[in-house]
């Protein structure tokens, strides 16, 4: 799928703790043009965590319209939120989520599964992602034997098999050593060349350096 353009308008979210309310996002304005490389930076609890969960339909905000393509997610069904979702955004979180029990090649295959693509072609498609990502010879390894560096190229590969038009990454880098990790940043900014829209979360100075448009949220706003 081709990159489209992120759109938070006026974006609010705010959570309950007991009488307290918190405002985790706060007014938020930020599009997000296609093929663009964005890092987004900010001391722990700014609300990095709660406007990346937004900008992935993960969470929906309190107020304020998410549009994704031009298309706005406010009121939109689940189960169209959640097409819209596995068809356009690709996920890497910091702590991989692989299941132990399955291969790379059946990790990589599992959400293409739940898209209802027959087996042959997720199973072709699974395959190329982890080659693209250098792991031909580990397709039938299990996570626990492989290295934490192969095992987020497999969550990569699981983020780019179904050729979506933006990924997300949430802290790439940060359970890898910095050979591992520049490694895994190496292939965002390959896929980036390749039109990808790449956003990034990260706490490190000179990973956030390295994309092309700089967020910085603290206390909610974004700056």
């Amino acid at each position: 799928m081709n990159p489209v353009p992120l759109e938070l308008r006026d974006i609010c979210k705010t959570y309950r703790q007991g009488d307290a309310v918190i405002h985790a996002l706060r007014d938020v304005n930020l599009t997000i043009e296609p093929g663009d490389f964005v890092s987004i930076t900010g001391q722990s609890g700014s609300g990095k965590s709660t406007l990346m969960n937004i900008l992935g339909c993960l969470d929906i905000p309190t107020s304020g319209s998410y549009l994704i393509g031009g298309q706005d997610t406010s009121n939109m069904p689940p189960h169209r939120l959640s097409s819209l979702r596995s068809h356009t955004i690709g996920f890497i979180f910091q702590n991989f989520c692989l299941i132990p029990d399955l291969s790379a090649l059946e990790n990589v295959e599992l959400p293409l599964l739940y898209q209802g693509i027959p087996r042959k072609e997720r199973r072709e498609m699974a395959q190329t992602a982890l080659e693209r990502v250098g792991l031909s010879e580990r397709l039938h390894h299990r996570p626990n034997q492989m290295s934490g560096g192969q095992q987020q190229r497999v969550a990569v590969a699981r983020a780019i098999a179904s050729e979506p038009g933006v990924i997300l990454a949430d802290e790439p880098t940060g359970n890898l050593d910095r050979s591992a990790g520049e490694g895994v940043m190496s292939i965002l900014q390959q896929l980036n060349q390749e039109g990808k829209t790449v956003v990034l979360i990260t706490h490190d100075d000179k990973i956030a350096k390295t994309a092309r448009t700089h967020v910085y949220i603290r206390d909610g706003i974004v700056n």
